[in-house]
Order: structure tokens, then sequence, then C-alpha cells
């Protein structure tokens, strides 16, 4: 660094006598090659390892270093204390790991780092997303302050260097400034010199093996083109879903037979679910239940009968017989109170007026005249009779064993169906007309008396404000195996490609090879072989697009496409040792949490501009 100055000529022979004092005022500061300290029995230490002491002050420093802009929020948000903890814990691993090696750190190395403008602090490479995102929020605080470049911070970031540049020069002179120096070191880690300069050799030294681990990383040509290949090729798949849990609804028909045909083999087995299930249903004095059918916002005249449609079929089950706890379980878009079988509890002070007016009138044992409109959608009510506790227990016990026998075969019923439309595909048929031939033997036509849907009280609002208007619908609908939302009926997946997962289903390792098989190999339009088994159904395959990357587009985009998995695989390399060093001293990491639970928002906290330690 000073053959920079000795290269001016004479004229500078001045600076270079202020530059050199400077910089041995800086450096007789503290010696790099000190031992790190040994924790005593009298000593506060947020975390041991091998013996040696992790002072809280220490943690504080690092702390406030990856703190964006003293973001306690921020900090919250990233556990950054944690975070800081683990970074010192690996500092200290790493510093071993120099020992091992023979790797030093120099006083010229660390006096030209800091010389220079830039200070270090350990972000934990074990999980490199966590890395990644610490370092990102990080530098993009500290470019927001202004004391960093966009194009620095983005370097930074992309090479994972966790130097931070600060300005150490007098603002006029442009020339490094020792008292400029001690005021940031002071407000940047709350350390005097001594400490700092201390700290930053250490970080130095694990900055060197982080770099010893990842620098020997590359990668072929051949190799980023397989991983752009891999990543870039996308395929999507038109799928249709035949759930069980339409299947049990429209195409089961379960008798008492059946009931005791399966209690033969498993004596035991509905005890348990009745019992439950009897615990929700059981009526509460006082208590009220609903199943709510909801409406989008500004809903048309055929959603709004749609819905009612819905409601209207729930309420004919009740009036059959079937116990209300159990249809609001099976149907309300409640799913809260649907897991209690309606159940809202006595108090209806928070209701919306329309509802809070229908539940008011009711008397134990009765249900509202009609549908009940709110701004959330259409509600069935009915409040609870004690009276008629054994009646329901009856009825629930009933329809659990129903219900649970119905399951068992559900999923037979299910791939009938979807192989059904899957062979019709195959031979030509659209997918509309597939699945409408599959469905049509479980469409049978019911006679459901539609519900009215009551007026709304004297001054009830809509969730606009305005005086609420309910109305009977003019479209008509009806709601069977053919109109259930969880009818069978095409979707689309997103675009996916060779690594990553077409659906949210759950799929497993086989389902998933042969999914990328078929969408990779196939052509668009072909049907998968076999119906899909996923939890909750089968579902019929059919391959809508598949876009191959070329060498033309890998070309294209090469330069960056290599940095990025240059720096993924250089990531998880480190991620890897750091992972190792750890799990060889788990035995000789003691850590005291109580360091690093984040302050509390209130409950008289420290504020942001209290030091905690």
């Amino acid at each position: 660094m000073l053959d920079v100055f000795r290269q001016r000529g004479l004229s500078n022979v001045i600076y270079g006598a202020i530059i050199v004092a400077t910089i041995f005022a800086f450096v007789v500061t503290f010696r790099p090659q000190s031992q790190s300290k040994t924790a005593s029995l009298s000593e506060s230490c947020a975390a041991r390892v091998r013996g040696r002491c992790i002072e809280p002050k220490d943690l504080s420093s690092a702390w406030r270093m990856l703190m964006p802009m003293g973001s306690r929020a921020a900090s919250r948000k990233m556990n950054l204390k944690k975070v800081a903890l683990d970074g010192l814990i690996e500092r200290e691993l790493m510093g071993d790991e120099a020992k091992r090696l023979g790797i030093g750190v120099t006083d010229k190395e660390l006096t030209d780092q800091l010389y220079a403008g830039y200070v270090r602090v350990s972000v934990p490479a074990a999980d490199p997303k966590i890395a990644a995102q610490i370092l990102g929020e990080m530098y993009q605080g500290y470019q927001r302050s202004g004391e960093v470049s966009p194009e620095v911070a983005q370097q930074h970031f992309n090479d994972r260097d966790t130097a931070i540049p600060e300005d150490f020069r007098d603002p006029k002179t442009k020339v490094f400034d020792m008292k400029v120096y001690e005021r940031k070191v002071r407000n940047l880690s709350n350390r005097s010199t001594t400490e700092f300069r201390e700290e930053q050799s250490r970080e130095l030294l694990a900055a060197k093996v982080r770099d010893s681990v990842r620098d020997p990383i590359r990668i072929s040509e051949n190799e980023a083109w397989d991983e752009y290949e891999r990543q870039k090729s996308t395929a999507m798949v038109t799928y249709i879903p035949v759930k069980e849990t339409w299947a049990m609804r429209w195409a089961m028909d379960v008798n008492q037979g059946d009931i005791d045909f399966y209690l033969k083999d498993n004596p035991k087995a509905l005890d348990k679910p009745i019992e439950e299930r009897q615990k929700d249903a059981v009526p509460v004095a006082g208590h009220l239940r609903h199943i709510l059918v909801k409406l989008p916002y500004g809903a048309t005249d055929e959603e709004k009968a749609a819905a009612l449609a819905k409601l209207s079929w729930a309420a004919a089950r009740i009036k059959a017989g079937e116990p209300f706890a159990e249809v609001a379980r099976q149907t309300s878009d409640d799913t809260a109170s649907a897991k209690k079988g309606g159940d809202l509890g006595d108090k209806t002070d928070g209701f919306v007026p329309p509802f809070k007016a229908a539940a008011d009138a009711l008397k134990p044992g009765e249900i509202t005249p009609g549908a009940v409109e709110t701004q959330f959608g259409y509600h069935y009510i009915e409040r609870d009779d004690p009276a008629k506790a054994a009646e329901i227990a009856e009825k629930v016990k009933r329809s659990v064993s129903r219900e649970i026998v119905a399951k068992t075969k559900s999923l037979n019923v299910a791939e009938v169906v979807a192989r059904k439309i899957d062979d019709a595909m195959r031979a030509g048929k659209s997918a509309d007309d597939a699945m409408k031939d599959a469905i049509a033997p479980y469409v049978h036509a019911q006679k459901v008396e539609t519900l009215k849907v009551l007026p709304a009280p004297a001054g009830a609002t809509d969730a606009d404000g305005g005086a609420a208007v309910t109305k009977q619908p003019t479209a008509t609908a009806s709601f069977d195996a053919s109109t259930d939302g969880d009818r069978p009926q095409t979707q689309t997946s997103n675009a996916f490609n060779k690594g990553g997962d077409a659906f949210e289903f759950g799929l497993t390792p086989d389902q998933a090879v042969g999914l990328m098989t078929f969408a990779f190999s196939g052509k668009e339009g072909d049907v998968m072989a076999e119906p899909m088994r996923t939890p909750g159904g089968f579902y019929v395959l059919v391959l809508k697009q598949h876009k191959q990357a070329t060498r033309e587009e890998f070309d294209k985009d090469r330069e960056s496409f290599e940095q990025d998995l240059l720096r993924a695989k250089r990531d998880e390399a480190l991620s890897l040792y750091v992972k190792h060093l750890r799990e060889v001293a788990k035995d000789d990491i003691k850590v005291d949490e109580s360091y690093t639970a984040e302050a509390k928002v209130d409950g008289g906290s420290a504020t942001d501009d209290e030091d905690e330690y």
C-alpha cells in the first residue's frame, strides 16, 4: 500500500510521513497474534467454544454491525442476535482451522484492510439461504445509508464478502484520519480501537479460511450446460383431480349392513372418532351454530344462486334428520367453526347486524327459517337445545359410522372415475366430454327446496357502510355431483423444471420421477399412462406444454448463469465444511440462549437507541 505513495515523488513526503505515523499508532495498539481469551469461572459468556469465552460485548458488537441501519424490527424478523452468535462461534472454529492449516494474518494485511476502510463481521454459513438473506439485508442497509454504492454492495453480495466498506478519511483532505476512525469504530461496534482491531484480526483470519474452502471450487462448461438445461427446460401439465371427498359425497351408498360388516373386522375402530365428534356436537345451553357458504365481494346473481343452492342442499340434509353439527363440519366455509360442528359460542355482541338479529331471535332448538345474508355470504343458523342431547348423540354415531365406512370405499370409487376419464381421453374424447360421461352416473335428480333469503333488519349496513339490502337471486342453480366445487375439473400447473415439483400435493419420490419422465419425454397432448394416486384422490394428467432449453439461450446467459452456479456451489461447499466443524465440536460448544432473545416490542423493553448488553 505505501509503495503507491512512494511512487508519487518527493512532493508527497509530508503526506507519507503522516500516514506512516498514523499506521504506526494504528498497529501498536494491538498485535494480531494475541491469543483468544479463555473463560474464567467468574466471566459472563454468551457462549463457550472449547473453553474460550465469547463475551456479551463481543456479541453486542457483532449484532450492531449486522443490524441494517440499526433496525430492531429487522433484527427481530431475522433473529439477528442468534445469527450474530452463530457467526462468532463459527469464527472461533475457523480460528482453530487456521492453526491446523497454517493460515495466519500479518500486521500489514490487517492494517491494509482497515486503512482501506473494510471491516468484517462473521455471518454463519451453515445455511446458505439464511446467509444470503442476512448479507442482502446488511448491504441494502448500508446502501440506503449512502455509505456504499449499489455497485459495491452488489459485488460484495455476489462475492459473499462480509467486509463492510467504511470511509475513515477526513472529509476535506480525503486522507485517512485517526479521529474519524476512532469515532466510526465506536459508532459501528461500540468498541475501543484496540478491541476492534483484535476482533478484526480474528475476522480476517476466519475469512481466509472460508476463502481456502470456496476458492478451489470450479465448474466445467458441460456441468454448467447440464444444470442450465435442467433448470431452464420447463413443462406444464393439465390435471383433472378426482377427489375422495367428491366420491364420498355423491358416489357412496352406505347401509347398516356395510357398517356391520366393517365392524366385524374392526370392532373398536369407530369408538374413538364417535366419542370425539359427539363432544363437538353435543348441545350446550345458549350456544349457536352456523353453516356459511361464502360469497365473493360484489357477487353476481349467478354466484349468489350457486351459493344459495349449496346452502339449501345442506339445509335439506338437516331437515332429513342429519345432525346440524355434522353437516356444518362437512360443508361450512367457516373452517374454524366447522371443525367444532359450527359452534360459535353464546355471545353475539361482535357479530354483524343481520347475523346478530337472526341469531338473537332464535329459541333453543330453532333454526333460521331461511338464509341470512351478510358481507361474508349466506348463513344457516341454529341455537342448541340441550334437551335433544341424547337424540343428537345417537344421530352423530350413525353419521360417523357411515362416513368412516364410506371413506374406506371412496378411494376405489375415485380411482374408477379417474380411469374412465383417462381411458376416454386416450380414445380421443375431449377432457370436458370425458369428465361429463364419467360423472353422469352420480348425478341424481334431487328435489331441494331453495331457502328464502331473509330480509335485513332495520338499520343494518353492508361491508361498505351503506344500508344492507338483501333479495332472492333471480337466477337459479342446483348443487349436485356435476356442480360441486370438488367435482373433477381441469386445472393447469405452473411451469416446472426437471428439478422442481409440479404440484403441491406431496408426490412420493417415485411419482415425482415418473411425472418428470412423462413431462420431459412425451408430446404435448399426451395422457399419462395411469392416473396418479395422491393424498386425497387420483389425478389424470395431460402434457400441456414442454419447452426445451437451447444452446443458443445458454450461450447468451452463460456468464451470469455460471457466476450464479459457481456461487451456489461455493456456498454449498462452505456450508458442508462448517456443518462438519460444528458437528465435531458440538460437545465443546455451550450457548447461553438468554443472550440471543430478541427484545419485545412492548412490556418495558429496551428502546431502539439502547444497548441491550
